[in-house]
């Protein structure tokens, strides 16, 4: 009993970490000047703009590990939802969804407000059309 439960938790670790190496490289990309206004973000470069980056860094540590366990989670329970729900796909993707869909990376944008954090995702099948 007690190694299975080690090595749920050292795969939810591994996990955890792994999503942390996976970065787009579209943010290291040079932006496009396609006008004259600025869309840079005003604190890039700067000490302040460090700090953020950083901080959001720090932050999604154990925010990405809880995040990616709870995605976890959801899956098993949604595959559950199906089992008992007699093959019901739209009660089952109703759990998966709001489980595996929302944030999963803290960014400076998040820390400073301008962007909001979603821990719990929206279905697909959600009729508000807002992801």
């Amino acid at each position: 009993m007690r190694s299975s439960w080690t090595k749920a938790v050292v795969v939810v670790m591994i996990l955890a970490l792994a999503h942390l190496t996976v970065t787009p490289t579209g943010w290291a990309a040079e932006p496009a000047k396609t006008s004259s206004v600025s869309t840079e973000d005003p604190n890039a470069g700067t000490l302040s703009g460090a700090g953020l980056g950083a901080a959001s860094w720090l932050v999604t540590l154990p925010y990405g590990a809880v995040k990616i366990a709870f995605a976890i989670l959801g899956g098993v329970t949604g595959g559950l939802t199906w089992v008992f729900s007699g093959g019901n796909n739209e009660a089952a993707m109703s759990v998966v969804g709001t489980s595996v869909y929302g944030t999963y990376v803290i960014t400076p944008e998040h820390l400073t407000g301008d962007r909001s954090v979603r821990f719990l995702g929206v279905p697909a099948n959600d009729a508000s059309g807002t992801k």
